[in-house]
């Protein structure tokens, strides 16, 4: 029986007559399954690593990594569903459209949705850390409170609203329920999703670029240390911005020639798993904390002890003295 299915699966991914799988639709869907995995591996594991570190007492930006984390982790359990479906149709050799492929659909445009705003919520809370410290007004739990019900309810009615419409689909040529370019007015308006979220995110951080840049010198420690958090942002930014190389090349064709190219839908997933998961990845490894916990710890000699500490104007003057040799002084960077 095994051989049977085997022999029969050989067939499909070989034939290119009378059927229109290909090899590389299994490759696709693999590797889609794959960066699914390690996005929700690694989400999941930087909420549970935050909780257990901050608890009882979590601060706004913690909160606010973890919800990005998890609408990341939401986001990319769906897709992963949907793309053991289309494997599932790969083997065969067909599409197959089942009663619950609507409602993956839905969930994948709420957690779409609500991943995009969370990104845009992480980098308003970047601009608020950085320039806006001292507003005690959107530094509060209650104003943190307030976006995420908002994005909630956005991501709600927006997904309710394709839904409705039967703005989603099933695409025969991607094996997935999603919004395709037969419904125009829902193609544009998902689009508009991905372009308005990335054009703020962009905007913000090029913002906080430019103010870091034009710090006074006597600030230069604290300029140093926003220069390093900004190299990792604009990493993000080039992890998000993957997603959009196939969106932005489907969006001009689809303008030129009212279509889009056979099999771009497919093609345009496994680039957002790829950017999805270099985001939580890159969001994981700039966390200072997660990096003290998870990273090796260089043990160095001590090989000083401060006597005397006499206070400036900006800075101290402390005095050292070198100790006696000990095999068991150590300490850690």
């Amino acid at each position: 029986m095994f051989d049977e299915k085997l022999s029969e699966f050989v067939v499909n991914i070989t034939s290119h007559d009378n059927n229109p799988y290909q090899l590389w639709f299994f490759i696709n869907d693999s590797l889609i399954i794959l960066g699914n995995i390690i996005a929700i591996f690694v989400a999941f594991l930087f909420v549970i690593t935050i909780i257990r570190l901050d608890h009882p007492t979590y601060s706004i930006s913690n909160l606010i990594a973890c919800n990005t984390s998890l609408a990341i982790g939401l986001t990319s359990s769906i897709m992963l569903i949907n793309a053991c479906y289309a494997l599932k149709s790969d083997f065969r050799g067909y599409g197959h459209y089942d009663s619950f492929c609507v409602l993956r659909g839905t969930l994948l445009n709420i957690c779409y949705i609500y991943m995009y705003m969370s990104l845009c919520l992480k980098a308003f809370n970047r601009l608020r850390c950085i320039i806006y410290n001292a507003n005690p007004i959107i530094k509060s739990y209650g104003c943190l409170f307030v976006l995420l019900l908002l994005k909630l309810l956005v991501a709600i009615l927006v997904s309710l609203f394709l839904v409705l419409t039967d703005g989603i689909d099933y695409d025969w040529n991607s094996y997935l329920c999603l919004v395709t370019d037969a419904k125009t007015y829902h193609f544009i308006f998902t689009l508009s999703v991905y372009y308005i979220s990335i054009l703020f995110i962009t905007s913000v951080y090029l913002y906080i670029l430019y103010y870091v840049l034009h710090l006074p010198l006597l600030e230069r420690y604290r300029r140093k240390r926003q220069l390093a958090v900004l190299r990792r942002i604009l990493i993000l930014l080039i992890m998000l911005i993957i997603p959009g190389v196939v969106t932005f090349f489907i969006t001009i064709w689809w303008m030129i020639f009212g279509t889009i190219p056979l099999y771009s839908l497919r093609i345009r997933t496994l680039f957002d798993a790829i950017g999805y998961t270099g985001s939580i990845i890159t969001i994981f490894i700039s966390h200072t904390k997660l990096r003290q916990q998870y990273y090796t710890k260089k043990k160095i000699n001590i090989n000083q002890i401060v006597l005397k500490k006499f206070p400036f104007d900006k800075c101290e003057l402390i005095v050292t003295q070198t100790p006696p040799p000990s095999p068991n002084t150590r300490g850690y960077l």
